[in-house]
């Protein structure tokens, strides 16, 4: 999952009254990891962990984050095929 927004999640959290270590404590993650979503050390997480940060702030799933695979977003498909030479 891919955290878009930092500042909306603090926004959330603030008007919510979240801190930084009630957020983990509900996502099951350490503190220094929501410190580094917020500050944008970091911008993904497992959907476990995202999920359960916008349960916390009661938000409708993918308020904040996005699956990685979005709708935009072209898995890569590499060929392994070779070419043979024409006998």
């Amino acid at each position: 999952m891919k955290l878009e927004k930092p500042e909306l999640m603090a926004d959330y959290m603030k008007a919510k009254g979240f801190s930084q270590a009630r957020l983990a404590r509900y996502a099951e993650c350490s503190r220094q990891f929501i410190w580094a979503l917020l500050n944008g050390d970091r911008n993904t997480c497992t959907k476990a962990v995202g999920d359960r940060i916008e349960e916390a702030l009661s938000l409708l799933p993918g308020t904040l984050f996005l699956d990685s695979l979005s709708s935009d977003a072209q898995p890569v498909v590499k060929s392994h095929a070779t070419k043979r030479p024409a006998a």
